[in-house]
């Protein structure tokens, strides 16, 4: 069984207010263009009687303006996203689609010799229609400007709402890995193996020290700033790890391994806390031989595989609250730059985050 994450939480409603958004501003348009058919008949009625046509031929144009209106905002917003030469080139080959097809679509309906659409009158040449097309080429100019300025805006919408998601979450996911990764009951487990080491006058009791104390300093000082450095999540998970050891035996795999060059590289700190932690939670037991665990960690440029691997005992491993926060953050502060599976399979569990720092 796999899970991934490949979507916002909550997109479907933002899909639906952004295509009630289209909708309104389709209608607005569509408003407009009628307004605009109207007033050029009565002002070309009110100058020149026979030079208007029937009114079906207007309506005929009006449906036939925004169906291609739909049509030209459809594939726009397919190429809108593309690379910039792929952009100047599709604009410049929907253009000329665009401006023939209306011009041979008035061609035909001019010389269609329907007297309910246009008058009789003597046939119109290709070159005639061509020389009184300058509306249609400025209808296309308003159309375009329409929907980059409609896109404009929804994108910067859409940016502003998830930096708001971004700062709630963010202090949701702060609170949650500061009362759940490091909650008191580490700091007890932790205090009570430091005390057995004392009464034992053992030499890693000035080590698991030094390594509470990196702990602490890059929770409550390091975590402060919107990214650390890399290396410090490393150090932090590191230290981490060999702190839970101490309460397992000797023989008891748990394993971290970092490779790859991790040079001025950032991350969003407390990042990777709750999938080591979900693996201690979910899948070690104290005393049990058949509990293990393996971190890997490899950095290629600003490419990040985190890999967590281990020995699996609860069902609800994958469906915590400090999962699915995670799961959030990476989806607004890491989009379209990450990718998250999950995979269970007989006894074991793993987690593979790939990320672009």
């Amino acid at each position: 069984m796999q899970y991934k994450e490949n979507d916002i939480t909550g997109i479907g409603n933002s899909n639906t207010a952004g295509r009630k958004f289209w909708r309104v501003a389709f209608a607005v348009y569509a408003i407009s263009e009628a307004l605009f058919i109207v007033i050029s008949y009565l002002i070309t009625y009110s100058k020149c009687k026979v030079c208007v046509l029937p009114i079906p031929f207007y309506i005929t144009m009006f449906f036939i303006n925004l169906l291609l209106t739909i049509l030209l905002w459809y594939v726009l917003n397919y190429f809108h996203k593309q690379a910039l030469w792929k952009i100047i080139l599709g604009n410049i080959f929907i253009f000329v689609v665009y401006y023939f097809f209306i011009i041979g679509l008035l061609y035909l309906l001019l010389n269609s010799k329907q007297e309910w659409l246009v008058w009789p009158v003597k046939f119109r040449s290709f070159t005639s229609v061509v020389y009184d097309s300058w509306t249609e080429i400025g209808k296309y100019v308003v159309k375009l400007s329409a929907f980059y300025m409609l896109k404009f805006y929804t994108e910067f919408q859409r940016v502003g709402e998830q930096r708001i998601q971004l700062a709630v979450i963010n202090k949701d996911m702060q609170l949650n890995l500061l009362k759940q990764q490091l909650s008191p009951h580490f700091y007890f487990n932790t205090l009570n193996n430091l005390y057995g080491l004392s009464r034992s006058n053992s030499s890693q009791l000035s080590v698991a020290l030094s390594q509470l104390s990196n702990i602490m300093q890059y929770v409550i000082v390091d975590c402060n700033k919107p990214k650390v450095l890399l290396r410090q999540e490393i150090n932090f998970l590191q230290s981490y790890i060999e702190l839970e050891k101490l309460r397992y035996e000797k023989n008891t795999i748990i394993e971290m391994s970092v490779t790859g060059n991790v040079n001025s590289q950032t991350i969003l700190p407390l990042l990777l806390i709750q999938f080591v932690e979900n693996a201690f939670k979910h899948g070690m037991k104290e005393k049990s031989d058949r509990s293990w665990m393996r971190v890997s960690m490899n950095i290629d440029d600003n490419e990040l595989l985190f890999t967590v691997e281990n020995s699996f005992y609860d069902v609800t491993a994958s469906h915590g609250i400090g999962i699915n926060s995670v799961k959030h953050i990476l989806n607004l502060q890491y989009e379209g730059r990450h990718d998250i599976q999950m995979r269970h399979e007989d006894n074991s569990f793993s987690v593979t985050l790939k990320l672009n720092l």
